[in-house]
């Protein structure tokens, strides 16, 4: 009986991430349009390179590892955000993060060319570097 419990308990904590995962948009980013971030984030000493495309409303962010491994995709806008993948690795914490980060920082179709933001909630430190697209020339 204990068992049974333990496993269910395990299950419904297994689904209470937080992250609701929606299915990826169908068009594909334009090179054009994207902007590519590299850059750090402690505490986690997690070197990643980030691809974005910003409409005006909302930011779509693909983020890679140092190594080219996929490790979230997501949109955010002011209202809420879309994940569309995440690494399993990948702690929400940092997930969330991120999300807040694009929100704050890479709204604009041409972010900063040097980008540093703090998380109120993890403390997470952000470092980053921004090349833009034909669009910012």
């Amino acid at each position: 009986m204990r068992t049974v419990i333990l496993a269910a308990l395990l299950l419904f904590a297994g689904c209470s991430s937080g992250l609701v995962y929606k299915p990826a948009p169908a068009e594909k980013l334009d090179p054009a349009k994207t902007a590519r971030l590299t850059g750090e984030v402690r505490p986690w000493g997690l070197y990643f390179t980030a691809v974005t495309q910003a409409d005006g409303e909302s930011v779509r962010v693909i983020v890679l590892s140092e190594i080219g491994l996929k490790l979230l995709d997501f949109s955010a806008a002011p209202d809420g955000a879309e994940v569309y993948y995440k690494f399993d690795k990948l702690p929400n914490a940092a997930a969330g993060a991120f999300i807040r980060f694009a929100r704050h920082e890479l709204r604009t179709p041409c972010p900063a060319k040097t980008l540093s933001f703090t998380d109120r909630r993890t403390r997470a430190q952000f470092e980053a570097a921004a090349q833009g697209g034909t669009q910012c020339r």
